[in-house]
């Protein structure tokens, strides 16, 4: 017989009774802990065979609580891959997705509570309200409000069965299907779910000319380049040196997910990008100027993507801290490229000393922003106070002359009205006696 394939989805709660039933046979974790189940229930439980090539059930309790939480915002999951002897029998077998059952049905039974401090959604909306994963944190199923155990029991859950499979056929494709896959990367879960406004703030800012001179262009619009934005924007965020690791990234960008970037860290991150523009281009035009003299040596054909060599994805993300610091510090832009090419190219001992370990640590990161902010320091740019004088100054003298100009204009009028020789004059004589009594003048 020929192998076929039978796709459908089921929802959480028909597929949870057919496991209880072993119609769906998942591994030998849950094959005892079902006997037994129905062992105290009064009831036989039949021995059902599952694939003994699987791997017993691994997955730690804060995993399979970021699958509960996958249904409740239904997120698309992987596909459930099962197999059986013929087309016709009810009773299949998992090939891919044992993790994923046996999750489920330990929850929905109330075998775990729900640990969610390495949740990726840290906030949440369902049906209009707004949840913290404090709220479901250390709940069991049972003890989660009706609308959220209905959630994830209507899931639908897509499952894929192997029709006229043998076990040595089914064991084939379990090898090959674990042999090939290549797991996810944190920054690849990361764009995937920070949210579509982040995700369009990400694209436009990597479209920025100055990437280019950095990173290759394949790295600046794949994992590199998302991960050099995730990483500028958690320390732009902290304002503080913050150890980069997965965790830390994470809770910043995924607090962005329902909101968008705010428009402080928008604002900000625009000005970085327009002020490399400048610096890069005046990189550029200095490398024109000195391959014009070689009379040697490859010719490069497009300026506009030439990535300076000595660049990649940490010292990128520095160089964008430092441009932050140089705007805020009113550093000119052409002044701070000639120093940002002098400095990354060949980095002092102090910036040297924060790249000798792993790059991300706390340690690393804060050694490489003193190097940067002492640099800086040195060509800070102020408003001089004699500027700020000459303002107030002109200021007066305006204000002063437009008084003057009234004065000059009330005098004439009053002449025009009045002969000068009929103005009174008075003298002390003329101030009448005013008379207070006891309690005024006291």
């Amino acid at each position: 017989m020929t192998l076929s394939f039978t796709s459908k989805n089921k929802e959480i709660r028909s597929i949870v009774e057919q496991i209880q039933k072993q119609y769906i046979t998942v591994g030998s974790h849950l094959q005892n802990i079902i006997q037994s189940k129905k062992q105290e229930e009064g009831s036989k439980a039949k021995i059902r065979e599952y694939m003994e090539s699987q791997r017993n059930f691994v997955w730690e309790t804060w995993r399979a609580s970021n699958l509960i939480q996958s249904y409740l915002l239904n997120i698309p999951v992987p596909e459930v891959i099962t197999y059986r002897a013929d087309d016709k029998s009810q009773f299949v077998r998992t090939v891919d997705g044992l993790q994923r059952l046996t999750s489920t049905y330990l929850f929905v039974n109330d075998m775990f509570k729900l640990d969610l401090s390495k949740s990726i959604f840290p906030t949440f909306e369902i049906e209009g309200k707004h949840y913290s994963y404090i709220d479901l944190q250390d709940k069991t199923f049972s003890q989660l409000p009706e609308i959220l155990r209905d959630a994830i029991l209507n899931y639908d859950l897509r499952i894929t069965t192997i029709n006229n499979c043998t076990e040595e056929q089914a064991e084939k494709f379990f090898v090959s299907m674990n042999a090939g896959a290549k797991p996810l990367k944190p920054a690849e879960i990361r764009t995937a779910a920070m949210g579509i406004s982040t995700r369009k703030f990400y694209t436009e800012t990597l479209q920025s000319d100055w990437i280019l001179h950095c990173l290759t262009a394949k790295s600046a619009t794949t994992n590199t380049g998302s991960e050099v934005i995730s990483q500028a924007l958690t320390l732009m965020h902290n304002k503080l040196p913050i150890e980069l690791s997965k965790e830390n990234i994470d809770k910043v960008i995924y607090s962005f997910r329902d909101t968008g970037v705010p428009e402080n860290l928008q604002s900000d991150m625009v000005n970085i990008c327009n002020y490399l523009n400048e610096a890069t281009s005046i990189w550029i035009e200095d490398k024109k100027i000195a391959d014009s003299k070689r009379e040697k040596g490859k010719k490069i054909s497009n300026y506009a993507t030439y990535r300076f060599s000595f660049f990649n994805k940490t010292s990128t993300v520095m160089l964008m801290m430092a441009a932050d610091k140089a705007i805020k510090n009113n550093v000119p832009v052409e002044e701070f490229a000639k120093w940002a090419y002098k400095f990354f190219e060949k980095p002092n001992q102090d910036y040297k000393n924060g790249m000798v370990e792993k790059t991300n640590e706390l340690k690393m990161v804060d050694m490489r922003m003193l190097a940067i902010d002492a640099e800086i320091v040195k060509m800070r740019r102020e408003v001089p106070v004699e500027a700020e004088a000459t303002v107030v100054k002109q200021t007066y003298e305006e204000i002063s002359a437009i008084l003057d100009e009234f004065k000059n204009e009330s005098e004439d009028n009053a002449q025009s009205e009045i002969g000068s020789d009929e103005i009174p004059e008075l003298t002390i004589d003329d101030i009448p006696d005013v008379e207070l009594d006891n309690e005024e003048a006291s």
